[in-house]
């Protein structure tokens, strides 16, 4: 017959089992889990057309955190996200340095507040570029610094007149921003009439990029944009003005992440190696990726209801004026335009 003891040491050698057999099986699903992930690091790896550039030679200001530490405590400063945005008016499918930088954004993320803020700086804006290889340097508009040395320029040139410290960018195409739009099944805006018409005008170009026959666009009111649509849309400054367009370019970018914010977990990773493909950029995309995006696609309507759009410098304190025969907007401080920047990147 059975004795007690005999029992109970039955019973702890069928939990021991039990556990060594529930540690295997999470340790597999760790293996799996891990597995999974650098599977899909590896993707992002090989997708990320990559372009490291010098950081030390953009003239950052070092001391920025001592002109807004006002405006927020320094463990908020250091987790505060600012990457440019650069939208080059490349034709030329084999390089977006064909041309100048037709869109220049600065997108701002704050993972502590969850609030978003994307700030326009106009393409004519009239600033000093620093000398750089054969280009002298000298007064020019800003979006000239890309065609003469590229993203480096640009931000050296945007950090240098306006007080900042931006490190990271990315660059994108003509052609990139209609693959993007078309890859997530198109984007949905309200459209006027007058800006239907100017869309038609701009998209024979856009149709001729991807190589596909000219479709014009029959429908204004709250319509979905396909990718040779949403690029048009863009390159529209004949309703309203240069700054319109820039609010448009905007939207296009608020649009585009609404429609990835709604998609299945897989869908936007398909997304985002389709977007990686698209980019030039220096910016640790597997360290963001891991890190910062998910939070962000999954808390999209917090980030946008705490989103800032809008121009600087701004209307309020720059104009439009012509100098030797050239249109430019000047501001009439550049100090103005640098507080508008810190106060709008870091206020509280």
């Amino acid at each position: 017959m059975e004795t007690e003891q005999n029992k109970t040491n039955k019973k702890r050698k069928t939990n021991k089992k039990t556990k060594r057999n529930v540690l295997i099986t999470v340790l597999i699903i760790l293996v799996i889990i891990l597995a999974v992930i650098f599977f899909v690091m590896y993707k992002f790896m090989h997708l990320v057309n990559y372009k490291a550039i010098d950081t030390s030679d953009l003239d950052a200001n070092g001391n920025l955190y001592n002109d807004v530490e006002n405006l927020l405590p320094q463990d908020e400063f250091n987790q505060i996200i600012n990457i440019l945005l650069i939208g080059s008016d490349s034709r030329d499918t084999s390089s977006a340095y064909a041309g100048r930088s037709d869109t220049i954004i600065i997108a701002s993320i704050n993972p502590m507040k969850k609030s978003m803020k994307l700030i326009s700086i106009p393409r004519d804006t009239y600033v000093n570029i620093p000398a750089y290889g054969k280009y002298n340097g000298g007064m020019d508009k800003i979006n000239a610094a890309f065609a003469y040395g590229g993203e480096t320029l640009l931000l050296k040139t945007i950090n240098s007149n306006f007080g900042l410290n931006l490190t990271q960018y990315m660059t994108i195409d003509f052609s990139g921003m209609i693959n993007v739009v078309n890859d997530i099944g198109g984007i949905q805006l309200t459209i006027t009439k007058d800006e239907m018409d100017i869309i038609n005008q701009y998209l024979p170009a856009s149709y001729a990029l991807t190589g596909k026959p000219f479709v014009p666009m029959t429908q204004y009111g709250t319509v979905t944009l396909n990718g040779e649509e949403a690029l048009a849309h863009s390159r529209d400054r004949y309703v309203g003005s240069d700054f319109t367009r820039a609010s448009r370019q905007r939207d296009v970018l608020n649009a585009i992440m609404d429609k990835v914010s709604k998609m299945s977990t897989t869908k936007q990773l398909s997304v985002m190696q389709d977007f990686l493909k698209q980019v030039t950029t220096n910016v640790d995309v597997l360290g963001y990726t891991t890190k910062y995006v998910p939070s962000i696609l999954s808390n999209y309507s917090e980030y946008k209801s705490n989103m800032i759009s809008k121009q600087i410098p701004a209307t309020s304190y720059a104009k439009g004026q012509y100098i030797n025969g050239i249109y430019y907007f000047v501001p009439d401080s550049m100090d103005t335009a640098k507080k508008d920047f810190q106060t709008t990147l870091y206020e509280k």
